[in-house]
């Protein structure tokens, strides 16, 4: 079906006024300086949840800013969308106003490439920027960071989260469904058994066929640590 040149001008004032209306949203924004602005990069697994994990660290005045065509509605929460490529001085006047600024669920390969530094094309710039002002910046995964360190993919993973912390970026995790996995680990070292001591756990559970070293073994006897198999 063909379109009409009349129809084909509504749809592109329809997309206009909605492109106009998202930037007043993200300008009213800017305007304020005691929000947590939450950038929002992609798909968001239960954002439900993720907006009660945001509530409950942050209070309610949090603020959404869509980066992708992956959007979602929140009761009671304002949001716009920005569109990095164009909107470059917007994204970065709202980082230098935010008092917390909170990337919620980057996708595994967003992080890694933020990881190596590879990011000049990319929103992730003005993060690093706002790290490099002296202002925190909050990562809320939808997982927990995997613990599995030999060379795959995931052990490159954790290696990256594990740079982008020495550089001042701050980790969380929400449980997106229920009966999740990710706190069984399918390794455990010396350094997960004293992450949980530093962390008041007295138990981590590993997966059945986990490989364990006698060096977690031992230190795991000295902290008073349960080292506990999960049932196949």
């Amino acid at each position: 079906m063909s379109l009409s040149d009349d129809q084909i001008q509504k749809i592109i004032a329809r997309a206009q006024s909605s492109m106009n209306a998202a930037q007043h949203d993200c300008a009213a924004l800017a305007a304020g300086e005691d929000g947590v602005l939450v950038l929002v990069p992609g798909f968001v697994p239960a954002p439900e949840r993720a907006i009660a994990a945001l509530t409950a660290q942050y209070g309610k005045r949090v603020q959404l800013v869509f980066l992708s065509s992956a959007m979602f509605t929140a009761d009671e929460t304002s949001s716009c969308s920005l569109d990095w490529a164009t909107q470059k001085n917007e994204l970065v006047e709202l980082l230098v106003r935010a008092e917390h600024a909170v990337l919620l669920a980057p996708g595994t390969a967003l992080l890694a490439r933020m990881g190596t530094g590879d990011n000049a094309e990319d929103f992730s710039e003005a993060l690093v920027r706002r790290i490099l002002w002296g202002k925190a910046v909050d990562v809320l995964l939808d997982f927990e960071p995997p613990k599995f360190r030999r060379d795959t993919y995931f052990a490159r993973l954790a290696e990256a989260i594990d740079q982008l912390t020495s550089m001042g970026f701050r980790f969380s995790t929400y449980q997106p469904c229920e009966g999740g996995t990710g706190n069984v680990c399918a390794l455990v070292t010396e350094r997960e058994v004293v992450e949980a001591k530093q962390s008041g756990r007295k138990t981590i559970v590993c997966a059945a066929g986990a490989i364990v070293t006698p060096l977690a073994v031992d230190t795991a006897k000295e902290l008073q640590i349960h080292i506990e198999r999960a049932q196949d």
